[in-house]
């Protein structure tokens, strides 16, 4: 075999092949989605494997071999290197912003990595926000409440502090945990770089819901009554939407490298799914889905 016809080195095939195995067991349930964020930080690996290759392995047979060899034990030994640098620390916090007698608020959520979990406080709390959140080492969190605004605005978000790794952390142990207020109209905004969001809102009245999340899961149960507009965003991992009973829906999704399963019984006009009655129904979302890598998976209650 000539030098022309092995052009393409070796990095190539093994990087697809790589990705295509990690992509299977993500969705099989054998490797967590929480994988892909150490991946992308492990990226100037690449420009190691490829100098590699040219130097060593496309000199012959054995030089191929020896490379392949020396790649992974390359990419084998970044993995080790940054989860032996993972030396975990965290801060616990509680949160709680009185309703300063607002019937209508805008909510923003937005933590770096972690657990996430939205849902509904009990009735007659006064409080529009309460919860506790628990941020790892190397991230800072803010707060901030402006009361002047209609809608009144309140926010807490966190973001990294320098360069620190969330492999194997935000599964169990970084979390923000926050109840909602279940009589003020909500437009909710929830963003998470990393981890894993379960968004419970049934019982809350929303008129906007905007959820994204970079790698991980994220599971979404929408509230029980209203119409509303919501949008579903993810990049790589699983998103499920849970429709409850008597609620409508017309669904737009979108997917790149994934799949998408919709509810039985939903008719397909064009881009959109809807539910049987929605047109006329009291109680309606209109719903956006789109996730780059991964499963979509919408289910309805009705049935």
């Amino acid at each position: 075999m000539s030098e022309r016809t092995r052009a393409g080195g070796l990095v190539g095939p093994v990087l697809l092949i790589g990705l295509g195995l990690i992509i299977l067991m993500n969705n099989l349930g054998i490797l967590n989605w929480s994988v892909w964020d150490m991946l992308f930080r492990l990226w100037p690996l690449i420009l190691i494997a490829i100098g590699l290759d040219h130097l060593i392995g496309r000199r012959s047979v054995w030089g191929s071999l020896l490379s392949l060899v020396l790649i992974m034990a390359v990419f084998v030994g970044g993995i080790f290197l940054m989860d032996a640098r993972v030396e975990a620390s965290f801060s616990t916090e509680k949160i709680r912003q009185s309703l300063s007698g607002a019937t209508n608020a805008e909510i923003i959520v937005s933590p770096a990595v972690g657990f996430v979990r939205v849902n509904a406080l009990g009735r007659g709390t006064g409080n529009l926000i309460e919860g506790d959140i628990r941020v790892i080492r190397g991230e800072r969190w803010s707060e901030t409440f402006d009361a002047d605004k209609d809608p009144i605005v309140y926010t807490i978000k966190s973001q990294r502090v320098g360069w620190f790794p969330s492999f194997g952390l935000w599964e169990d142990k970084a979390s923000w945990d926050v109840g909602l207020d279940p009589e003020v109209q909500l437009s909710l905004d929830v963003s998470l770089g990393v981890g894993k969001t379960e968004l419970d809102l049934g019982g809350l009245i929303l008129t906007d819901l905007d959820a994204n999340i970079g790698v991980g899961k994220m599971s979404v149960t929408l509230p029980n009554e209203g119409q509303f507009r919501a949008h579903i965003d993810s990049a790589i991992g699983e998103t499920f939407v849970i429709i409850p009973r008597g609620m409508a829906a017309r669904i737009r999704v979108s997917t790149g490298l994934g799949t998408s399963q919709m509810p039985a019984g939903y008719s397909r006009q064009g881009d959109y799914y809807i539910s049987p009655g929605y047109g006329t129904a009291e109680n309606r979302v209109d719903l956006e889905i789109s996730q780059a890598i991964g499963l979509i998976r919408v289910i309805s209650l009705e049935r």
